[in-house]
């Protein structure tokens, strides 16, 4: 028989037994990708997940792109593609080592193919719980929101989280998560990976709501974050502002050490990165988690602990 709280959310159809299923799982970041190109632009990312994740396993991969358009793969151009792509993944592992990230524990390999395509096919292969990734743009420019194609091809359809940074952050370790969120069923996925996340980090919540329309409606939907998290024991603080919706995170993000946010908007069968993602994706002062989906084995973790 469901508790009177329970039977409370059924009746406004949130699905108490999912949200059971999916809650009660431990989340733990054992297996790390990290895509690098060699160019140092990815350092600060690398450095990160070593401090934040110090006991994951991290499988480092290069892409040698086969698939550039207009360029003629000559048998030099292939050699050299492939030289710098080893320069890369060593310039990698020897970032992690001097994190003190153990030898056994970093596994690698060079890719040939199209970049987000390989990346994506990688992190399912290997089972990874993570895909640590950079971001690279112009602040001061109009191109400011543009985060790449790779970038964008594996935020909007990778499965499996992908963390982004876009400068160098030290706040560290992990203490108090932003989960800003508008109800949609994306956000929905992310609230869920942020309490459990939370619970096994040890840190608590800030949710936030910019309105844009009742206030009734804001409430409710962050009395749900903080019924849920209270099964897992996690602290919620509950934000209601007004304002423009970008912005307000970023002011937020300033106090939190890391935004946990909801992606993947697909019409037909193609997928989008809406525009405020990618604001706070590329101008953000602390890392980003984007979720997309949540992965079922993670049960199996909880049993295992």
């Amino acid at each position: 028989m469901c508790s009177l709280r329970e039977s409370y959310f059924e009746s406004r159809n949130i699905n108490v037994y999912l949200f059971k299923s999916e809650m009660y799982n431990i989340i733990v970041i054992e297996k790390i990708l990290i895509p690098t190109d060699g160019y140092g632009l990815e350092d600060h990312v690398i450095k990160y997940v070593a401090k934040a994740f110090p006991y994951a396993e991290f499988h480092v991969i290069s892409v040698v792109n086969t698939c550039e358009r207009g360029v003629q793969l000559t048998s030099l151009l292939y050699k050299e593609m492939h030289e710098a792509a080893e320069k890369a993944i060593e310039r990698a592992k020897d970032i992690l080592k001097k994190e003190k990230i153990e030898d056994g524990r970093i596994k690698s390999r060079i890719i040939e193919g199209l970049p987000s395509r390989e990346i994506i096919k990688c992190a399912r292969k290997r089972d990874v719980d993570l895909v640590a990734m950079r971001v690279y743009s112009r602040k001061s420019t109009a191109s400011a929101q543009r985060i790449g194609s790779t970038l964008k091809n594996v935020v909007s359809k990778c499965r499996i989280p992908v963390l982004t940074l876009a400068e160098e952050c030290e706040k560290l370790p992990i203490r108090k998560i932003l989960f800003p969120t508008d109800g949609s069923r994306k956000a929905e996925r992310a609230k869920n990976f942020a309490i459990v996340f939370a619970s096994y980090y040890k840190a608590s919540i800030e949710t936030l709501y910019v309105m844009d329309g009742k206030r009734e409606h804001a409430e409710e939907l962050l009395k749900n974050v903080e019924w849920k998290a209270s099964f897992l024991n996690v602290k919620v603080e509950k934000a209601i502002e007004e304002g423009d919706v970008t912005e307000k995170i970023l002011e937020y993000a300033k106090k939190n050490d890391l935004i946990i946010i909801g992606v993947g908007r697909k019409f037909a069968h193609l997928h989008y990165v809406g525009h405020v993602t990618k604001a706070v994706i590329t101008h953000s002062p602390v890392p980003v988690i984007s979720v997309h989906y949540l992965k079922r084995r993670w049960e199996k973790r909880l049993q295992a602990k």
